[in-house]
């Protein structure tokens, strides 16, 4: 996948977004009016894990900030970094409740020990999506354009406007395009030919323009069918 990307900025982002989520919902669930046994033990994981999160933020930020060598890194290996992360950040809240459950049959104790698990497993489907967002990208991105998506007018502006050259590539882009829409409304050559002629005839010379050429507009649409035309085979002149 081409580019490069900061690795602390995209770890912190999602860091900061995970925390901002479990303490909204620690808020939504403190504001429901549900039993007290059923919000106080889950609202003090979620605002726990919030907590840690900001631990962690500030941790990459130090670690950036006190590396003189930090530099950008390829995407996909930020990619990696940020499963990684997250993968770590779930075997610490699964290791906080074994911690917890350790030696004790204390029924709130064990209930906090759940949640924490039960955040772990949402970690870790997040560093699941993660990995399967980056390889989707990679296959995107490596997968070969059929030719026929290649094949776009501006392509064939640029091969059209060889047979013009004294007349702008911007033009000619603009020009194919709508030779192009009106081909595909089933328009002939003879057609094409009388609204170039009529649209692109200077008024003061009366000369027709070299785009507005018969030869000019058959070559045209047959760069836009895909077949190979030499570039100087009946050059329009100017």
């Amino acid at each position: 996948m081409p580019g490069y990307a900061d690795p602390a900025a995209v770890i912190v982002t999602r860091f900061r977004d995970l925390a901002a989520l479990l303490t909204r919902n620690a808020t939504v669930l403190e504001a429901s009016g549900l039993p007290d046994e059923v919000v106080a033990v889950r609202s003090m994981v979620y605002r726990d894990v919030a907590a840690q999160l900001a631990l962690l933020v500030e941790t990459e930020l130090d670690l950036a900030a006190g590396n003189p060598l930090v530099v950008p890194l390829h995407t996909e290996i930020v990619e990696t970094l940020m499963v990684r992360r997250f993968d770590r950040l779930a075997g610490q809240l699964t290791a906080n409740a074994r911690v917890l459950v350790k030696g004790t049959s204390d029924a709130v104790m064990h209930r906090r020990a759940r949640i924490y698990r039960d955040v772990a497993s949402q970690v870790r489907m997040l560093a699941q999506h993660e990995a399967d967002a980056a390889t989707n990208r990679r296959i995107q991105a490596e997968r070969p354009v059929p030719r026929a998506l290649t094949a776009v007018p501006s392509q064939v502006a640029r091969q059209a406007a060889t047979r013009t050259p004294r007349v702008r590539a911007v033009f000619v882009d603009k020009l194919v395009t709508e030779i192009a829409k009106r081909r595909r409304q089933g328009w002939s050559v003879a057609r094409l030919t009388l609204w170039l002629r009529t649209s692109l005839r200077d008024p003061q010379t009366d000369h027709v323009h070299p785009c507005a050429r018969k030869d000019f507009v058959r070559y045209v649409l047959d760069l836009l069918a895909g077949a190979t035309v030499p570039a100087t085979a009946g050059r329009a002149a100017a």
